[in-house]
């Protein structure tokens, strides 16, 4: 992405890009990267880990995304990522088959390229 665009106007999946998500379980940073992969990196608590996962993403409509990806201990995400609203939907089954739905703020730190 380009000073020009903005997330909320994408309609392919940002790449480059670095965003903080709030949840009440705990935080998280996610970077976007090249070649359908995303870092995530959860600073403290019980889901403490950084990881780079292979995930996939779709676009629901303009700057709005459904992203999934399964984390090397077996746990699957689904996001739905809303850049118009700035807000973050994200369902996640855990090795030891917890189910959780949370719902939180994002925060673009940097757009990209």
């Amino acid at each position: 992405m380009n000073q020009l665009s903005s997330p909320a106007l994408a309609n392919q999946y940002p790449i480059g890009m670095v965003f903080d998500v709030t949840f009440e379980e705990f935080s998280a940073r996610l970077t976007t990267l090249p070649h359908s992969r995303m870092q995530f990196h959860i600073d403290n608590g019980v889901y403490a880990k950084t990881e780079v996962v292979k995930m996939a993403a779709d676009c629901i409509r303009t700057g709005v995304f459904l992203v999934s990806w399964t984390e090397s201990n077996g746990a699957t995400v689904v996001h739905v990522e809303d850049f118009v609203e700035n807000k973050i939907y994200s369902h996640a089954t855990l090795p030891d088959g917890t189910f959780l739905r949370m719902h939180g703020a994002m925060n673009i730190v940097d757009q990209g390229n």
